[in-house]
C-alpha cells in the first residue's frame, strides 16, 4: 500500500500541469508555504485586548468555533481562558496584562488538528489581532510522505545512544491528523532512556511500552520529527530493526566509526568512511524512486564495537546533504546543474532566514534556551553543509 502511494505521489507530481503548481509542490517540500496563523499589533484595539478572527481558505468566517488562549508567566506559572467565534468568526479576550511578565499563545482546535499562533505579549498601549486560517481535515495519508529520514549512532560507555530525524511533507491541500492514539513505531527491544524534541508545531512525539507514539497532525507543508533513545550492547555487534510507516525519498544511517567498525544496512549503498577534524564516520544512505521497494523495516548492523570504553570520536551531526537530489528526482529538469544550483541557492536563503527567525524568537523569549540551542546548531550545521556543495561545484 505504501509503495504505491509512493509511485502515485511522485508520478503525480510531475502531471500535476502547470509550473505554477509545480512551485506549490517544490514550496511545501521546503516548508515555504503562508503561515496559517497571523499575529500582529493592532493599534484600533484598546490595551489588553486580544481580538482572534476564524476563517476558511476561501476567506469566509468560520462561526462557533472554540478558541483556547494560553496564559504564561515568567514565573512558570500558566492558565488559559476560552472564547466562542460569532457568525463574523471573531472572538476576543480582554483586561490582560500587558507587563513584561506575561505571554499568550492563541489555540484552535479543530477534529484532531489545533492551529496555534507564536507566543507573543501584549502591546502596552494597544491590542493584538490574531488571524486563524482553519483547514479541512483529513486521515487519509496518500500525500504525506518522508523527504528525508535519518539515524545517527553514538557509542558511549555500555550503550549506543540512537538519534532519529523524520522530516515529513504534507503535499495536500488539508491538514493531515494522525489516527486516533497516535502513529505507533515499534523500537529495538530493550530501549531506554527515551528523549524527544518538543516543538512548538502539532505533532508530539512520546514513549510506550514497545516505542513511540505519533500524535497530532500536519498542516500542508514540512514537518521535523526528532527523538533519541538508548540501546544496551553486549558485546561487539549491534542489530537495529525498526519501522519506517512513511513513504521516503531518501534515507541516512550515520555511525560512529574507528578502524575495524563496520556498518550494513540492508538495501542501502555500502557505508563509506567519511572524515572531518577529529571526527570519523560511517555513513551509509539510499534514495527511492517510482517502483523502488519501500524502506520498511530498517535493518541496521554494526560490527568491529570496542568491547569497552568510551568511542574517541562523537557522532557526527549530518545534514540532509542529499535532499536537494531528492526534490530533482521529483521533477527531473532538463538541466540537472542548472537545477541543483537553483536549489542550493534557496536553501541557503531559507536557512539564514531562519536562523535571523530563531534569534528574533530567542531575543523575545517566546523559545527555551534548550530548543533555541539545538535547533540553532541544526541550522548551522546544514548551512555549512550546503556552502561547501556551492563551493565544490564552483570549483573553488
Amino acid at each position: 500500500m505504501r509503495v504505491a502511494a509512493l509511485i502515485g505521489l511522485l508520478l503525480w507530481v510531475p502531471a500535476i500541469g502547470s509550473a505554477q503548481q509545480n512551485q506549490t509542490v517544490v514550496n511545501r517540500v521546503l516548508g515555504k508555504v503562508p503561515n496559517l496563523v497571523t499575529s500582529a499589533v493592532d493599534p484600533a484595539l484598546r490595551q489588553g485586548t486580544i481580538v482572534v478572527e476564524v476563517i476558511d481558505p476561501a476567506a469566509s468566517p468560520v462561526p462557533n468555533q472554540a478558541v483556547r488562549l494560553g496564559l504564561m508567566e515568567q514565573s512558570g506559572g500558566r492558565d488559559s481562558k476560552a472564547c466562542v467565534t460569532d457568525d463574523k468568526g471573531s472572538c476576543s479576550f480582554d483586561d490582560l496584562p500587558t507587563d513584561t511578565k506575561h505571554s499568550y499563545r492563541v489555540n484552535v482546535p479543530f477534529d484532531g488538528a489545533r492551529y496555534s499562533s507564536t507566543p507573543f505579549r501584549l502591546d502596552a498601549e494597544k491590542g493584538q489581532r490574531v488571524r486563524v486560517v482553519r483547514l479541512p481535515v483529513t486521515e487519509d495519508d496518500r500525500r504525506i510522505f518522508q523527504v528525508l529520514g535519518r539515524t545517527m549512532v553514538e557509542f558511549r560507555d555500555g550503550r549506543a545512544r540512537v538519534s532519529q530525524d523524520a522530516r515529513l511533507t504534507n503535499l495536500g491541500e488539508s491538514t493531515y491528523v494522525f489516527p486516533d492514539g497516535g502513529m505507533r513505531i515499534r523500537l529495538p527491544e530493550g530501549f531506554k532512556a527515551f528523549d524527544a524534541l518538543a516543538v512548538m508545531t502539532d505533532q508530539r512525539v512520546s514513549a510506550t511500552d514497545e516505542g513511540l507514539e505519533v500524535s497530532g497532525s500536519i498542516p500542508p507543508g514540512r514537518a521535523d520529527l526528532r527523538w533519541a533513545y538508548d540501546i544496551p550492547l553486549s558485546g561487539t555487534s549491534l542489530s537495529i530493526e525498526q519501522s519506517v510507516p512513511f513513504p521516503t525519498m531518501e534515507y541516512q544511517v550515520v555511525s560512529d566509526y574507528i578502524d575495524g567498525m563496520t556498518l550494513e544496512v540492508v538495501g542501502f549503498q555500502v557505508a563509506r568512511v567519511h572524515e572531518g577534524g577529529d571526527r570519523r564516520f560511517l555513513v551509509a544512505g539510499v534514495m527511492r524512486t517510482p517502483g523502488d521497494a519501500p524502506i520498511d523495516p530498517l535493518r541496521i548492523h554494526i560490527r568491529g564495537i570496542p568491547g569497552a570504553g568510551p568511542l574517541p570520536y562523537l557522532a557526527a551531526l549530518v545534514a540532509a546533504i542529499f535532499l536537494f537530489i531528492g526534490i530533482w528526482l521529483l521533477f527531473r529538469p532538463s538541466d540537472q546543474s542548472a537545477a541543483l544550483v537553483r536549489v542550493r541557492q534557496d536553501r541557503r536563503a531559507e536557512l539564514l532566514e531562519e536562523i535571523a527567525s530563531l534569534e528574533r524568537q530567542r531575543n523575545a523569549e517566546s523559545i527555551g534556551p534548550s530548543f533555541y540551542e539545538h535547533r540553532r546548531r541544526e541550522l548551522t550545521d546544514e548551512l555549512a553543509i550546503v556552502l561547501r556543495m556551492q563551493s565544490e561545484a564552483a570549483g573553488h
